[in-house]
C-alpha cells in the first residue's frame, strides 16, 4: 500500500499499485480516504497520467466529517485500438480539500494497457492480438518494447506465419537502455489477389535480444482477412467458324471459391449452342478454368458470301457481378460463290462440248465426206491392176491371168467418175495429204469460234470478278 498525507489531515490509500487492462476493457481502482482532522471537509478526487476520459467515478466530490473514513471506487477504461494504445502509464490519484486547497493527499500506481503483456528481459506489450484487414488495405499493429534488464540492449523484430512481403516495420532493430520503453509499429498489407485467402491466419511476433540471444518475447496473434470477389473472362477466339470449338476462360481473382454461371445468347435465337446454352463452373481462388463450346446457325443461305452471326457469353458470379463477352460465328452458304462459279464454268464447258459434237458429228459436209475419201483413196492407190500383168509372164499359165485384169479395170473406172475433173494419175498422190487437211478446215469454220467464246468468255468474266473482289478486300 502506498500512502501520502498532508499534515496528517487527509490521507488516501490504494488497494493495488500495479494494474493491467486491455484496450476496450476496464479495471477498478479502490481508494480509501480518511479525514484525520476534527473539521468536516469536502474532498475532490482527480486522476493524472492518463486521459480523463478513461476515468469514471460515482462520487467525484465527497463530504467527509471529522475523523470519517470512506471507500471510493474509480474505474479506468481505455478505448479500443487505435485510440487505445498499448503502454505503461504512471497514474496519480489525488484528493484535495475544497475549503483548504493546501490540504491534499495523493497515491500512485502503474497501469499497463495491453491485450498481451509478455514478461521477461525483453518486455512486449500489444494493444490487441486480433487484427482484421481487407485485401489491399493496411492494418497497423502498435507494440511496446521494454528493456527490463540491467544493461542496454538491441531488440530485433520478426514475424512468422504470414508472407514477409506483406510486412513493414517502423524499425526492425530498436536499441533500448535499461528500463526504457519504446513503441514500434508493424504494418501488414495483404495484396488484393487470390494469394490473400479469406479467413483467420495465426501468426507470431518475435522480439529477440541481441545481448542475450536466448531471450525472445513471443506474441501469438491472429490476422483475419475479409472476403472479396473479383474475376475476369476471355473468349478465345472471338471469331470462330460454325461448328468449330471455342473456349471461355474464367479466372477467379478473388480470395474465396466462386461458382460462375455461363450462358450464351444470340439475337433472334439464330444460333444453336452445344453442349448446352448454360454451364456452371466452380473455380478456386487464384485459379483459371476453361469451358468449351461450339455454335452453328440454325439456318444458312443457299447462295451468297460468308456471313457472321454475333453472340454474347454472359459470365455471372454467385455474388451477382457479371461480365459480357462478345463474339462472332462465321458461316458459309450451302453453295459458296466460288463453287457457283465453278459450276457455271463446268456447265458452259459441257455445253460447248455438246455443241461441238452436234456440229461436227451431225453435219453431212463435215463428217461424211472425209470418211468416203478415206475409203476411196486406198482403192485408187492400189497398184494391183498394173503390177499384176508381169506376174503372169513369169508364171506357167499366161493365158488364164489376162481375164482377171480385164475384170478389174471396170472397178477403177467407176471411182474416177465421181471426180471427173481430176486426172487418173493424180489420185494416188493427192489423197494422202488432202484428206487430213480438208475435213478439219471444213469442220472448224462454223464451230471453233463459238466454242472458244463459250469457254473463254466465262473464264474472263470470273477472272474479272475475282480481281474486283480482291481489290475490294484490299
Amino acid at each position: 500500500m502506498d500512502e501520502h498525507s498532508s499534515d496528517d489531515r487527509i490521507t488516501i490509500q490504494l488497494q493495488a499499485t500495479d494494474l493491467t487492462v486491455a484496450p476496450g476493457g476496464s479495471v477498478n481502482v479502490a481508494a480509501a480516504l480518511h479525514n484525520h482532522s476534527a473539521t468536516d471537509h469536502h474532498v475532490t478526487l482527480a486522476v493524472e497520467g492518463i486521459p480523463s476520459t478513461w476515468v469514471s467515478t460515482p462520487m467525484p466530490a465527497l463530504y467527509l466529517a471529522g475523523g470519517e473514513q470512506r471507500q471510493v471506487l474509480l474505474t479506468i477504461q481505455p478505448p479500443t485500438p487505435p485510440q487505445g494504445r498499448a503502454g505503461r502509464y504512471r497514474v496519480v490519484v489525488r484528493a484535495m480539500c475544497q475549503e483548504v486547497p493546501q490540504l491534499s493527499a495523493e497515491a500512485t500506481l502503474t497501469l499497463t494497457v495491453a491485450a498481451l503483456a509478455v514478461p521477461g528481459r525483453i518486455g512486449l506489450l500489444l494493444a490487441s492480438t486480433e487484427f482484421p484487414v481487407a485485401p489491399g488495405e493496411r492494418v497497423s499493429i502498435p507494440l511496446v518494447l521494454s528493456n527490463q534488464g540491467l544493461e542496454g540492449d538491441v531488440v530485433t523484430l520478426s514475424v512468422e506465419g504470414i508472407p514477409l512481403g506483406w510486412i513493414t516495420a517502423s524499425s526492425a532493430s530498436t536499441p533500448l537502455s535499461p528500463g526504457q520503453h519504446q513503441e514500434v509499429t508493424l504494418t501488414i498489407q495483404p495484396p488484393r489477389s487470390g494469394e490473400s485467402r479469406a479467413g483467420r491466419h495465426p501468426f507470431k511476433i518475435l522480439a529477440a535480444s541481441q545481448a542475450v540471444p536466448g531471450q525472445v518475447a513471443v506474441a501469438e496473434c491472429v490476422l483475419t482477412i475479409a472476403t472479396f470477389s473479383e474475376f475476369s473472362g476471355e473468349l478465345r477466339p472471338q471469331q470462330v467458324e460454325a461448328g468449330q470449338p471455342a473456349r471461355v476462360m474464367v479466372e477467379n481473382q478473388g480470395n474465396i471459391q466462386e461458382a460462375f454461371t455461363l450462358t450464351w445468347q444470340s439475337p433472334d435465337d439464330g444460333l444453336e449452342f452445344a453442349p448446352a446454352p448454360s454451364q456452371e463452373l466452380h473455380v478456386a481462388p487464384g485459379e483459371m478454368i476453361m469451358a468449351e463450346f461450339s455454335a452453328k446457325p440454325r439456318s444458312r443461305p443457299l447462295f451468297g458470301r460468308e456471313r457472321t452471326w454475333p453472340f454474347t457469353t454472359r459470365v455471372q458470379a454467385a455474388g451477382g457481378s457479371t461480365r459480357n463477352l462478345n463474339g462472332e460465328i462465321a458461316g458459309k452458304p450451302i453453295i459458296p460463290s466460288s463453287m457457283l462459279a465453278a459450276l457455271l464454268v463446268a456447265f458452259l464447258v459441257i455445253a460447248a462440248i455438246v455443241v461441238l459434237i452436234v456440229v461436227l458429228g451431225g453435219s453431212p459436209e463435215g463428217g461424211a465426206p472425209p470418211v468416203a475419201d478415206a475409203t476411196a483413196t486406198p482403192v485408187e492407190e492400189a497398184p494391183a491392176p498394173t503390177e499384176a500383168p508381169p506376174e503372169p509372164t513369169e508364171a506357167p499359165e499366161p493365158t488364164e491371168a489376162p481375164p482377171e485384169p480385164t475384170e478389174a479395170p471396170p472397178e477403177p473406172t467407176e471411182p474416177p467418175q465421181e471426180p471427173p475433173t481430176e486426172p487418173p494419175g493424180e489420185p494416188p498422190t493427192e489423197p494422202p495429204g488432202e484428206p487430213p487437211t480438208e475435213p478439219p478446215g471444213e469442220g472448224e469454220s462454223p464451230c471453233a469460234p463459238i466454242a472458244g467464246i463459250l469457254v473463254i468468255g466465262p473464264l474472263l468474266v470470273i477472272g474479272t470478278k475475282g480481281r474486283r473482289e480482291r481489290n475490294q478486300q484490299k
